[in-house]
């Protein structure tokens, strides 16, 4: 069977898939190139949330804010993926959700640690990076 040159690339030397974004999140991908990382303060309640959205769920305000955020927090979950592969990413795979300072949950991957060594409450530190012509973040431990 022949192999494609993808193939013969190990998955973490391949590019990763890049993010798409809407009017919802173009704010968000804006900090991300900045190396910033934001999210939407209502308006009219002051709630922080995440994810982005048109309306708040608490006040149903149409009015926010993009508010720049620290980048810390902890691990208030997480998961390792193992199977099936996913196209340009190593296996195992850590998928945190974060309890960020600022007091909204943010899910990403954790870099930088092994999946045995993850634990609830681990302090975290949110990095920047490129994929291709776009930005975005992943977590790593603090």
């Amino acid at each position: 069977m022949e192999q494609t040159a993808t193939q013969d690339i190990p998955p973490s030397k391949r590019p990763l898939p890049v993010p798409h974004s809407n009017r919802d999140y173009d704010f968000f991908y804006q900090g991300l190139e900045a190396g910033k990382l934001l999210v939407q303060k209502c308006d009219g309640c002051g709630t922080v949330r995440n994810p982005p959205g048109p309306m708040c769920p608490h006040c149903h305000s149409l009015k926010w804010t993009p508010i720049e955020c620290r980048g810390t927090g902890t691990v208030y979950s997480y998961t390792v993926h193992y199977h099936p592969p996913l196209p340009n990413f190593d296996s195992p795979h850590a998928i945190v959700l974060a309890d960020m300072s600022e007091g909204f949950r943010l899910i990403g991957g954790l870099q930088g640690a092994r999946p045995e060594d993850i634990r609830i409450g681990m302090p975290l530190v949110v990095g920047f990076e490129r994929r291709g012509e776009v930005s975005t973040f992943h977590f790593r431990l603090a």
